[in-house]
């Protein structure tokens, strides 16, 4: 999976356990690279030369989130992301921000872990994976 620093304009948002979109995006560094992706079907005959294929299903995609750990009450990353292991709720990722008219990549995803790591730097960190549930929308901020 091909990863990319979160850049200082991006924004990324998770819905706490109360459903509530929180901004970590004062804490993240790192978000793998999310979007759309589909399978495909094998649809070759036998007259054909080759293979054929016809797009499929939306597939499912992994994420991983990582950022300077923050234990603040309510907004912190250790609160929001302490708070959805096991539950299925909305992120939403603002590659260039979250003005309007920006680009909004969006869907429903099922956090699968969150952890706490202390580095070699003795820089506390963080790192939460997600899994995607359902379709990913491709829109715009409003």
């Amino acid at each position: 999976m091909a990863k990319f620093p979160a850049d200082g304009s991006s924004y990324i948002e998770v819905d706490d356990s109360g459903g509530t979109p929180r901004n970590l995006s004062p804490y993240v560094d790192e978000i793998e690279l999310l979007g759309q992706k589909v399978g495909f079907l094998d649809v070759t005959g036998l007259s054909d030369t080759s293979q054929r294929v016809i797009a499929g299903i939306q597939l499912s995609q992994d994420f991983i989130l990582r950022g300077a750990f923050d234990d603040q009450t309510i907004t912190g990353p250790d609160a929001v992301l302490t708070g959805i292991v096991g539950q299925i709720g909305t992120v939403s990722l603002g590659p260039a921000g979250n003005s309007p008219g920006q680009r909004k990549i969006s869907g429903e995803f099922l956090c699968l872990s969150y952890q706490v790591i202390s580095r070699i730097n003795h820089l506390v960190k963080f790192e939460a994976h997600f899994k995607q549930d359902d379709t990913i929308s491709l829109g715009n901020w409003p």
